[in-house]
């Protein structure tokens, strides 16, 4: 078994420029990455270095924000180009965002970005803005929802460590809901409370039903455990369940192929 994997990141991210030459200082830029620290190091060393051509020449940049948490790259790269081309989304052109002559570039693409996390289907996903430079935060044009997390400061690349996780590994069993076998993983998703398994379906009905959700909404924003009744974010059992399969499918043997780690797994 490998010591560790790393844990998986999909982000979008706002630049400013700090050039001293007055046509490109305090310009915006927004892009996509899995490695925001390296991303930032790309940007300002320019194209060479697997930096973008619009931001080449016309920094020194400094990555001032950050939305992740995001299911996968595709579900990131999207809101990536509707944050760039909010005229031409179909869920953001009805709201007519224009930049209004007092605003500066980047208070206009945060209120860009407000608006986003306020409007279907971003709403639902549980994402974390994150402030990488606290001294450049302003105030929010939006209220946010309450299950977006805020927070400051650099971001630390996250590793599973895979001896630890899967020294507790429990056999998997029938969903609580159905009573049914859980034949694939990716149909398995997991209390990392009570260490309850459930179909992922089976668990996604339930908290729809529970919340007055299920004939609008194909996964709910969150809920509650049917069996210890902790909380959770449905984002975050998506991500526990990649990591999870990340885990099995970095070993070779086969007791690892039914089981699965028992609690929280261990991140470094």
């Amino acid at each position: 078994l490998p010591d560790k994997l790393c844990d998986e990141f999909f982000g979008v991210y706002c630049l400013i420029s700090r050039s001293s030459n007055k046509y490109y200082k305090n310009r915006c830029y927004i892009g996509y990455t899995v490695d925001p620290n390296r991303r930032i190091r790309q940007h300002n060393a320019g194209t060479q270095f697997g930096g973008a051509s619009r931001t080449d020449h016309r920094g020194p940049w400094d990555m001032v924000l950050i939305i992740y948490g995001f299911p996968n790259s595709v579900s990131a790269l999207r809101f990536e180009w509707a944050w760039q081309n909010p005229d031409k989304s179909r869920r953001l052109r009805p709201l007519e965002l224009k930049k209004s002559q007092k605003e500066t570039a980047f208070a206009f693409r945060l209120r860009i970005v407000c608006c986003m996390l306020n409007t279907e289907p971003w709403k639902r996903l549980s994402l974390t803005l994150r402030w990488l430079m606290p001294e450049c935060e302003i105030p929010f044009s939006h209220r946010l929802p309450e299950h977006i997390a805020i927070e400051h400061g650099v971001i630390k690349k996250s590793w599973i460590m895979v001896k630890e996780s899967m020294e507790n590994a429990k056999a998997i069993c029938n969903c609580v809901i159905c009573e049914q076998k859980i034949i694939s993983l990716t149909e398995l998703l997991r209390c990392v409370e009570c260490s309850s398994h459930f179909h992922m379906e089976c668990l996604a009905k339930t908290v729809l039903k529970k919340n007055g959700e299920y004939n609008n909404f194909l996964f709910p924003v969150g809920g509650s455990c049917p069996v210890c009744f902790a909380k959770f974010l449905w984002g975050n059992m998506i991500r526990d369940q990649r990591a999870v399969l990340a885990l099995i499918n970095s070993s070779s043997g086969d007791k690892l192929l039914t089981e699965v780690p028992v609690g929280k797994l261990v991140r470094t």
